[in-house]
């Protein structure tokens, strides 16, 4: 049985208690944790990033020279996406990273000028399979924040090794609801336009 923290919170709140703690209590409980992984861990680095002005690469017709900010920094990026613009909020890798598909990011010059990062797609970032832009976040976002956190996307999979006599934790909602009563919590359930209505019938029975 695998599921996410994330996904478990959907049913249960866990008050800041560690995954390594929320995996021994539920060993304890008599459902063993094999693994305990974080998810998206190659994204760790990466932060949002904010394009201040974009104007034309010198020496290439399709390549643009952007100034981003990212945190305390102003970088200078060369990008080729066709989206990128003044104010665009995007996904920021800086020298030193390696992404999904052992993309490894450097420092360099693309065409004569120096790029100083990579404005990432979802594609470079493993997420899907979408390369006709960068990756948009909304204009409200601040810049120089960690991406993981800003998408919701920092999570843990857990396993549990499940045995043929716990056939209720044979869900997330199975296993919400023993979590709740290791930390006496709540828990809550969602269910959407359910309609109940009062009815009476009547009906006969016979017996031979």
């Amino acid at each position: 049985m695998k599921f996410t923290l994330n996904w478990l919170q959907q049913y249960v709140q866990l008050h800041s208690i560690a995954p390594g703690k929320l995996a021994d209590d539920l060993t304890m409980l008599g459902l063993e944790v094999d693994s305990v992984d974080p998810l998206y861990e190659e994204l760790s680095g990466l932060l949002t990033a904010k394009v201040i002005s974009v104007t034309p690469h010198p020496n290439a017709d399709k390549l643009t020279l952007c100034q981003v900010e990212a945190g305390g920094n102003t970088l200078q990026v060369v990008c080729g996406a066709p989206n990128v613009r003044k104010d665009f909020c995007g996904v920021i890798a800086l020298p030193g990273m390696i992404l999904p598909g052992n993309i490894k990011i450097k420092k360099s010059k693309v065409r004569g000028v120096e790029s100083q990062g990579m404005l990432c797609s979802e594609r470079e970032l493993g997420l899907s399979e979408e390369h006709t832009g960068i990756l948009e976040l909304p204009d409200d976002t601040q810049h120089g924040q960690s991406f993981l956190e800003v998408s919701g996307l920092r999570d843990m999979l857990i396993e549990v090794d499940l045995t043929p006599n716990r056939p209720d934790c044979a869900s997330v909602i199975g296993i919400a609801r023993e979590v709740a009563g290791i930390y006496r919590t709540q828990l809550s359930i969602p269910f959407e336009n359910i309609a109940y209505k009062q009815a009476s019938s009547s009906f006969s029975v016979e017996v031979d």
